[in-house]
C-alpha cells in the first residue's frame, strides 16, 4: 500500500451531543489510516480531551472557551507537525470555531445537524433527559442554542441519512480537501 506525503489539515466536526461527532471522527479517523501512516494523523475528541486534560472544567461559557483554547492548542501543535488533525467537538458558538480556525487555517468544518428529538433517542448518557427535567443549567440545544455557522464546509444532516451514508459523504469530501 503507498503512503501518501500532506501538508497540515484540519478537520472539525460539530454539533450537538449524541449527532454522530465521535463516531463519524473514529470511522473518518479510520479510513484515513489505511492510507495515512498513524504519524500523519491524529484524531481528538473532545470529550476524551476534557477528561484527559483533568482541569476540572464546567460547563458556564468562560469554562468551555478555556477547554476550547486547551483543545486548540493540542489540536495546533499535531497541525504544526503537519499531521491530518480530526477534531470532534460540540463548540457551540461561531466564536469557538473561528478561533479554531484562525489558529489552523487549512481548516474544513464538519456540522452535523441533527433533531434535538432524534439527538435524545440516542443519547445512551442519559443527558437530554437530564437537561429536559432541569438538572442541568446549560445543556446545548436544551438551555443554549447551537449557533450553526452560515457557510460550513460539509454539513451532514445525521437525522436522515445513516451513519454509513455521513461515513461516506463525509470520507469522500475530506479526499477533496486534502487535495486543495
Amino acid at each position: 500500500m503507498t503512503r501518501h506525503q500532506l501538508n497540515s489539515k484540519t478537520i472539525w466536526i460539530t454539533g450537538v451531543t449524541a449527532s454522530g461527532k465521535t463516531t463519524l471522527g473514529e470511522a473518518l479517523n479510520k479510513r484515513l489510516l489505511q492510507e495515512y501512516s498513524t504519524e500523519q494523523i491524529e484524531f481528538l475528541d473532545g470529550d476524551k480531551l476534557r477528561e484527559q486534560l483533568k482541569r476540572g472544567y464546567g460547563h458556564t461559557i468562560e469554562e468551555r472557551f478555556a477547554s476550547l483554547k486547551d483543545l486548540v492548542r493540542v489540536a495546533k501543535e499535531h497541525y504544526d507537525q503537519e499531521k491530518i488533525v480530526i477534531v470532534s467537538t460540540i463548540s457551540y458558538k461561531n466564536e469557538m470555531r473561528t478561533f479554531a480556525r484562525s489558529q489552523m487555517p487549512h481548516f474544513m468544518e464538519v456540522y452535523l445537524e441533527c433533531s434535538i428529538e432524534v439527538c435524545a433517542q440516542r443519547d445512551y448518557k442519559d443527558h437530554y433527559r437530564r437537561a429536559f427535567s432541569g438538572e442541568y443549567q446549560t445543556f446545548i440545544g436544551v438551555t443554549d442554542e447551537y449557533e450553526v455557522s452560515e457557510e460550513p464546509e460539509l454539513i451532514l444532516n445525521t437525522s436522515t441519512l445513516s451513519i454509513e451514508e455521513c461515513s461516506k459523504i463525509l470520507y469522500e469530501q475530506v479526499k477533496i480537501f486534502l487535495k486543495v
